[in-house]
């Protein structure tokens, strides 16, 4: 299972990583966000089926999180970790 990073910026500044590993017909990890200054440093886990991925223009997979930003954040996962993931389901 291998650990995938993004790392993003919300409109008002503040600075986000996603940690992410795809197994077992599933994406999990977790999200940070630091506010511009860091004070602020607040996070959470995940866990999000296949099946529930959203799909960006060209039809690839993307994992939508909400709640980190003022809108909703748009993580782009290569079909290759999909097409694992789904492999190792249980």
């Amino acid at each position: 299972m291998k650990l995938e990073y993004f790392w993003a910026d919300c409109p008002d500044g503040s600075h986000v990583a996603v940690n992410y590993t795809a197994a077992e017909g599933k994406i999990s990890g977790s999200v940070r966000m630091w506010s511009r200054d860091s004070k602020v440093n607040r996070g959470r886990q995940f866990s999000v089926a296949l099946a529930e991925l959203a799909q960006d223009a060209h039809g690839g997979p993307v994992l939508v999180l909400d709640g980190v930003c003022a809108e909703p954040l748009r993580v782009p996962i290569d079909p290759a970790t999909v097409r694992q993931a789904q492999a190792e389901r249980p």
